[in-house]
């Protein structure tokens, strides 16, 4: 991965600084029904054994709401000073996420929205979507509530997203992006894109200039994958360059003690990053500990001072699980319409069953032997892989698995084996043989 080198970059670059990890019509990229896996697979005895065994739990509670019973008053952006035992929270799903890194350490990630109860808008029967909010007003509907706003809101808002498509449609190509002064700043983003930044950072919040412009191309989301950058007015050193097309903007303001004013209504949560590794030589970025990070060869970021927001309205990208989502499905690797509307948690008898939920694989246990069945219920493809993103192993790997997929395995032997995605690093646990 290419290191990124400027404190610039540093700071505003990240829409999911957790993650690591072509033009077309996305929905030719349909997922298979099945992804073949071995049933068991034999891991060595020589396998290291963590002391802490993670618990995550299927349950996302609000852990801000508790903080804040117990008197937590600090900043919008900050974090409570006594943190959770287990890890915690799901991105887009509740306002503080913790993570447990693979030597057991419990550490903060991402801060979302204001104090208090967040309006969420990105569940799959909503319509959240920009195409979605869209035709909503357009078609004098009675506005949901879980809207949380009036029709002259939503009218707002929807004026609002038309002025960041047209933003982003303006975009011929990433050639065009180097041209007009943006550079990138990640590589891409499994369900994101890569970040193309332009300027300093302002306090201004304006629809009509995003900070950030998003490309993705078809394919450039394996672990690993590199990417060029400009020169002039060229994307030069990749030779997929001509494949990269404009999935969407992100949002980028000086870091303000409240929560920013933003779009209309109040389905626009911004975020922080915290305990961010950059480039790490054995792996993805990822979130973990400075002295994960250090010995895996990365850069330390242990908070991103600024506030940022993801918002998908490219007319050929459709975000269905929310406009301002962070991750998009329509986005490479894709996940079509109908798998989304198919999808179901897989039961099967006999197995440890491990849905794979909210970006979250569950509190996983089971004797040798035994086998454990890992079913993707998530909107995004996952990858079920050993290790960590800072320190990942060859013992075994599910490939991409889409909505619906699932991939079969057994440990022979007693253990806690780390496993993670390889697409969504700061997706972590550890399986518990015994």
């Amino acid at each position: 991965m290419r290191r990124i080198i400027t404190l610039l970059a540093l700071v505003a670059a990240f829409g999911l600084l957790a993650a690591a990890c072509s033009s077309g019509d996305s929905s030719e990229e349909a997922a298979p029904e099945t992804t073949a896996a071995p049933s068991t697979t034999a891991v060595p005895e020589t396998t290291a054994v963590p002391e802490t065994t993670v618990t995550l739990p299927y349950e996302l509670p609000d852990y801000s709401e508790e903080a804040l019973a117990a008197g937590f008053t600090g900043t919008d952006f900050e974090i409570p000073e006594t943190q959770p035992e287990t890890p915690i929270g799901a991105i887009g799903f509740s306002r503080f996420v913790y993570t447990q890194t693979s030597d057991g350490d419990i550490v903060p990630t991402f801060v979302e929205g204001p104090p208090g109860r967040q309006t969420r808008c990105q569940e799959l029967d909503q319509n959240c979507s920009y195409q979605e909010l869209k035709a909503l007003y357009d078609s004098g509907d009675e506005v949901p509530e879980y809207l949380g706003m009036d029709r002259d809101t939503l009218g707002e808002l929807v004026g609002q997203l038309d002025a960041v498509n047209d933003f982003v449609n303006s975009f011929e190509d990433i050639h065009d992006a180097c041209a007009r002064g943006y550079g990138p700043t990640t590589n891409q983003t499994a369900n994101m894109g890569i970040h193309m930044l332009k300027g300093a950072l302002t306090s201004d919040f304006d629809p009509n200039d995003p900070k950030m412009v998003l490309f993705a191309r078809d394919g450039g989301t394996e672990a690993g994958s590199g990417i060029g950058t400009c020169e002039g007015d060229r994307f030069v050193g990749d030779e997929h360059a001509d494949e990269y097309t404009a999935v969407g903007a992100v949002f980028n303001v000086h870091l303000t003690d409240e929560h920013p004013e933003g779009f209309a209504g109040d389905i626009d949560n911004w975020h922080i990053h915290y305990n961010t590794c950059l480039a790490p030589t054995s792996g993805s970025d990822s979130v973990g500990t400075k002295e994960d990070c250090q010995e895996a060869g990365g850069a330390f970021v242990p908070f991103i001072p600024s506030w940022m927001m993801h918002a998908y309205v490219a007319d050929d990208f459709e975000a269905q699980n929310g406009v301002f989502s962070m991750f998009n499905p329509s986005v490479w690797p894709v996940v079509t319409a109908e798998q989304l509307r198919d999808r179901s948690d897989q039961v099967i008898e006999g197995a440890v069953n491990a849905p794979i939920a909210n970006f979250d694989y569950g509190d996983i246990s089971a004797e040798p032997g035994e086998p454990i069945v890992f079913s993707n219920s998530d909107a995004v493809p996952h990858t079920v892989t050993s290790g960590s993103a800072l320190d990942p192993t060859s013992d075994f790997d599910s490939g991409v698995l889409g909505t619906g997929q699932s991939f079969e395995l057994s440990f022979d032997q007693p253990g806690q084996y780390p496993v993670f995605c390889v697409l969504h690093p700061d997706m972590q646990a550890t399986v518990s043989v015994q």
